[in-house]
């Protein structure tokens, strides 16, 4: 095994994604939360109404997966189902007020990570941190095999499908 200092970036940001997660999969359980419930609700928190299928497809579940999870949801009143304004047919999956209170608890526990993550480090420490992060986000998003890609291609090519109970 590698000692800590020989470990590359690469690999401690990779365990460091990796802990935040289970910290926040943690905290959601510790709120009565499924992870994949506080996944779907913090995307509808953060997009508003989208219907079953655009919310499967965010999330990256099949739509049968998030039939049953949405209706756990419901019947735990976390949303409700309303009919699109302008296309009746459409569903529209929105958050509830107790949604909406599971949702502020989810920011916080993001936020309570973040501020793990920065504990020790002076404000200076993190913009530049932040900025270098940004300039390595930037230098692969210039390389030739991601011109022409944007972000959200590139994560919905890379991103696992959720393996999660709703």
């Amino acid at each position: 095994m590698k000692k800590e200092k020989d470990l590359s970036v690469f690999m401690i940001l990779h365990q460091i994604v990796h802990m935040s997660k289970y910290q926040e999969m943690k905290k959601a359980e510790a709120l009565g939360l499924k992870p994949g419930q506080a996944v779907i609700l913090f995307m509808l928190g953060c997009h508003g109404g989208l219907s079953q299928k655009e919310l499967a497809q965010q999330i990256g579940i099949t739509p049968p997966s998030m039939t049953v999870a949405l209706r756990k949801m419901e019947e735990g009143g976390l949303i409700l189902r309303e009919a699109d304004e302008e296309d009746q047919r459409v569903i529209r999956i929105r958050l509830s007020e107790k949604g909406e209170q599971y949702v502020d608890e989810i920011q916080r526990i993001m936020e309570d990570m973040e501020q793990l993550l920065y504990e020790g480090i002076s404000p200076e420490e993190r913009m530049l941190f932040r900025r270098l992060l940004i300039e390595m986000r930037d230098n692969l998003l210039n390389h030739k095999e991601f011109r022409g890609m944007d972000m959200h291609a590139i994560m919905e090519k890379t991103k696992p499908p959720i393996k999660h109970e709703f």
